[in-house]
């Protein structure tokens, strides 16, 4: 799937209400837009499976990292794509033309007309401060 920094930067304004760290938003970007496997550790986060999560984080992860990602979960990520291994292999299943309709109804990404349109009007500058 391609998009545009006008979807990279909505939905990584999502990630900065709930201050998922970088290290955490990536992979959960990638996840989402294009279909990666997130790790070991990531998959049992997105599994609902916090042991294994714990039990297979780096050690510099933190508690408050964790917390940042679960809030962070909860509140944007589609229900298709996370509470059992066998969502996460759904998700990383589907095709890109699936999962940006998904992203798109969540309104995690802008649909390609919004995006289109967005780069006509002259957003660049807006978004890029974003």
């Amino acid at each position: 799937m391609n998009i545009t920094v006008f979807s990279r930067n909505r939905l990584y304004r999502t990630f900065k209400e709930w201050e998922v760290v970088q290290d955490f938003a990536d992979p959960m970007a990638n996840y989402l837009i294009y279909g990666y496997e997130p790790g070991s550790c990531f998959t049992a986060v997105l599994a609902n499976d916090w042991i294994s999560a714990i039990r297979s984080s780096h050690p510099s992860n933190t508690v408050s990292a964790f917390k940042g990602l679960g809030g962070w979960i909860y509140s944007h990520m589609p229900p298709e794509a996370y509470g059992s291994y066998d969502r996460v292999r759904a998700w990383l299943a589907l095709d890109s033309d699936d999962r940006r309709v998904i992203l798109e109804r969540n309104r995690l990404i802008y649909t390609p007309k919004e995006e289109t349109w967005m780069g006509l009007k002259g957003y660049e500058q807006l978004e890029a401060l974003a």
